[in-house]
């Protein structure tokens, strides 16, 4: 006896799970973001130390600077701090968040703070 199957109904089951998955996934990364919440200079520096900062950036004046931390919290989340003149901050968010981005977050949370 020969069984000739030309569809598979496991297929289909496989690529609902993985896109259920996918979607859940990205729900948890999308709650890790948090906003920016001022701290001191002492855990900014303390985080500074943790290990090698990855996508440092310091503006031409030196009156800003953003890093983040390579270890990601989840999928592409991760702690980023930012200095802007004496204040400090940390964040949790994307990983591909450049230089400016950072700050605009930043002084958009105190705007709203303010």
């Amino acid at each position: 006896m020969q069984l000739h199957l030309t569809e598979s109904s496991a297929m289909l089951g496989m690529q609902a799970t993985a896109e259920a998955e996918h979607a859940y996934w990205l729900s948890r990364e999308k709650e890790a973001v948090k906003a920016p919440a001022e701290i001191d200079v002492h855990a900014f520096h303390d985080a500074l130390g943790l290990m090698y900062p990855m996508n440092w950036r310091s503006s031409e004046s030196g009156e800003c600077e953003t890093f983040m931390l390579a270890e990601m919290v989840c999928g592409n989340v991760t702690e980023i701090y930012a200095r802007i003149g004496i204040c400090y901050y940390r964040m949790r968010d994307y990983s591909n968040l450049d230089h400016a981005e950072i700050l605009a977050r930043v002084k958009e949370e105190m705007q709203r703070q303010n």
